[in-house]
């Protein structure tokens, strides 16, 4: 036979504790209101310190964390006092994973931009340093054939030339 479930004695008890917990917390101040649920020092809920208060043993705190019925209050008047509710560490490093994995990205597009930047300007030298040489032949080409036409101009006068090779 198996064995009746736990879960609706440990909800009664969590029901009861977080009734307290939140008649506690609104009657302070509103201006001064603290959370009266444990709470870590980063701002989440203390799920372990809520077992406890609850007197649940330490193989039945998983009950928590794993019982939708029982998250899902524990996270309501949570949420309610301004603290993270269970599992914002997931969903946080979820977050925190995909924003590294978008930074490696963009660290590999820079480096291959910048990898590609220095490619374009060996070639671009290279390519300056071609028409440097291409304009001074244009230039030494342009005088030989200004001497040449000299030459055939003088030729037409009938002047004798000496063409030295």
């Amino acid at each position: 036979m198996a064995r009746p479930s736990v879960i609706p004695a440990v909800k009664e008890r969590l029901e009861s504790y977080l009734e307290q917990c939140e008649s506690a917390y609104l009657a302070q101040p509103e201006s001064t209101r603290r959370p009266t649920l444990p709470s870590t020092g980063d701002g989440k809920v203390n799920v372990r310190a809520v077992a406890q208060a609850i007197d649940l043993k330490q193989t039945q705190e998983k009950y928590l964390y794993e019982r939708d019925e029982l998250t899902s209050l524990l996270n309501l008047v949570a949420e309610g006092q301004g603290l993270l509710p269970i599992g914002s560490r997931l969903v946080q490093d979820a977050g925190d994973k995909a924003l590294l994995e978008r930074l490696a990205r963009q660290a590999q597009t820079a480096r291959a931009d910048a990898q590609a930047a220095v490619e374009a300007i060996a070639v671009q030298d290279e390519l300056l340093g071609k028409v440097r040489e291409l304009s001074a032949d244009n230039e030494r080409l342009t005088a030989e054939n200004l001497r040449l036409r000299s030459m055939l101009d003088a030729m037409d006068l009938g002047l004798h030339i000496r063409v030295h090779d």
